[in-house]
């Protein structure tokens, strides 16, 4: 079957490094903002040489413990920034959480789509100095297919059959076509494993490599101390060179308030999503440096449109219109979480539809909206009354101030407030509401859409069916031309907001802190090296 470079899925970003005062708000502060550019397929982007450090040991904030040290049977957030050190995946997300080559330097579609033939880097081995060939490619997705527990084994049924054609070739053979596959494959649950040592007879979980790994990637495992810290060495015969850090511990700290002030304190170098409250502190302090990270997960509402009265399309245009960003995004969160006017994350620019958007706040067209429909005011002022608005704890703020715009309008709306685990009961399982506030990755591609809003979906919380919808969320999955995909994505866009099953908010953001002499973080290398990446650091 002829072969062609496949163009949509690995991206070459420009890293923006201006200051954004529109979406910043914190004079001179340094905010890359993601761009999120297609480009070649497995075009291997140069990486800096990393000059010798003059300190080789870096102190990174891990939240809790990890659940083991086997990163492909579970997505464990605990364990994740030390994987993406210890083991690679084909593919691997960059800070804008869009894929880069990995373990594959490059990789090349069928024309139909059906099949992935993936080319491995050469020289890559495990910390037993057994070579990572393709053998160990097919094992590990094989394993997760058969086995269901694993994260990513749904995702794997896509994949009809895996081909080993040289120790450096690998060809996916697969029964639908869908493009998202090549980043989704760089997410959670797909780090490449050691045949050699887990093809034994046991179970993952049983195997003592997921105790204590072997490892393939620019560090290997140290130690592990619970409830204290993950350490892990260098790899001095890593293929791209020795890191010039020589040493990273992840240092196990539950709380923010007491990780600023073991920042503070000089026991930690790095941490990321600073919490707002100290924000301006470690802005003003040369001795740190603040990388503003945005990430593709809107915070936004959901309508359930087969309420009777939020089904009205007319009252969703109407909350549309009173809905003030810029507010929000400066009083609540201190204008560090962007406005969100896109139906997909303006942040992904090769596929965000930027044109066909939300509404700017208009009091005055929303009540003239209801007008139309036929709303009449009560005696109270009100045109709508009875909507109910479930919200979980830390997204009140947001939802009191839009409530307050929709009063003015004469929609009137009570804030339900729960903690999480009641929310996601409630709006989840029970669907039980009639609108919800939620956060959520919209990524790492735009097939997220179908995901979020497609027919049948089971996080499909509106409950929303459109068949244009869906046909061009369908299509896009299966095209492997990166323009073509981002005409049909954003056709699909503008329908969401003509129908409003959702409206976006604020765009995710947040501050990682490192310290000023720290060159070439994870948040530096857009398009050039991986979200969890430190074997190109260095201090200064």
């Amino acid at each position: 079957m002829k072969m062609k470079k496949f163009l949509s899925l690995v991206l070459v970003m420009a890293l923006c490094l201006t200051a954004l005062a529109a979406c910043g708000g914190n004079g001179g502060t340094e905010a890359p903002a993601a761009t999120n550019a297609p480009a070649a397929a497995g075009s291997e982007s140069p990486a800096p040489a990393a000059p010798v450090s003059t300190m080789d040991t870096l102190i990174v904030r891990n939240t809790g413990d990890p659940m083991s040290f086997n990163p492909t049977v579970a997505a464990d957030d605990n364990l994740y920034y030390a994987a993406m050190c210890m083991f690679h995946r084909l593919t691997k997300l960059d800070t804008t959480k869009s894929p880069v080559p990995d373990a594959a330097e490059s990789w090349d579609v069928s024309d139909d789509a059906l099949t992935i033939t993936w080319h491995l880097k050469d020289g890559l081995k495990w910390s037993d100095g057994e070579p990572l060939t393709a053998d160990d490619v097919k094992y590990t997705f094989d394993y997760i297919k058969e086995h269901p527990e694993t994260y990513f084994s749904t995702s794997m049924q896509i994949v009809d059959s895996i081909e080993v054609v040289d120790d450096l070739t690998v060809v996916f053979h697969m029964n639908t076509a869908d493009m998202s596959f090549v980043a989704r494959i760089g997410w959670y649950g797909t780090f490449i494993l050691p045949e050699h040592v887990f093809n034994n007879g046991q179970k993952w979980e049983d195997n003592p490599a997921s105790t204590t790994p072997v490892t393939s990637g620019p560090y290997k495992y140290g130690s592990y101390t619970q409830g204290s810290d993950i350490t892990l060495v260098a790899n001095e015969d890593y293929v791209e060179g020795a890191p010039a850090i020589k040493k990273i511990i992840f240092s196990i700290i539950p709380d923010d308030a007491t990780a600023i002030q073991a920042l503070l304190n000089g026991e930690l170098d790095y941490m990321q999503n600073v919490p707002s409250a100290y924000a301006d502190q470690l802005l003003a302090d040369p001795n740190y440096r603040m990388i503003r990270d945005i990430y593709p997960s809107p915070y936004r509402i959901i309508f359930n449109v087969n309420d009777p009265i939020v089904g009205d399309l007319a009252v969703r245009k109407a909350i549309a219109l009173c809905i003030n960003r810029e507010d929000i995004s400066a009083k609540v969160y201190a204008n560090i979480m962007p406005p969100e006017y896109s139906a997909y994350p303006s942040c992904v620019t090769w596929c965000s539809n930027t044109t066909d958007v939300y509404p700017s706040q208009d009091i005055e067209a929303a009540k003239k909206v209801l007008e139309d429909a036929g709303y009449t005011k009560d005696a109270d002022g009100y045109y709508v009354r009875g909507i109910e608005w479930e919200v979980f704890e830390g997204m009140q703020d947001m939802a009191n101030l839009i409530i307050a715009s929709c009063k003015e309008a004469g929609i009137e709306i009570k804030l339900n407030l729960s903690e999480y685990n009641a929310w996601a009961q409630k709006v989840g399982p029970e669907g039980n509401y009639m609108m919800e506030a939620q956060g959520g990755f919209m990524g790492p591609d735009p097939a997220a859409l179908a995901t979020r809003y497609g027919t049948g979906s089971n996080t499909n919380y509106a409950g929303w069916s459109n068949a244009e919808f869906d046909a061009l969320c369908a299509e896009a999955a299966a095209t492997g031309d990166s323009a073509k995909r981002a005409e049909l994505y954003k056709a699909a866009q503008k329908l969401i907001i003509e129908e409003l099953p959702a409206i976006n908010v604020v765009g995710y953001a947040s501050y990682t802190v490192c310290p000023a002499n720290l060159k070439n973080a994870p948040e530096d290398g857009a398009g050039q090296w991986g979200w969890g990446d430190w074997n190109y650091a260095y201090f200064e």
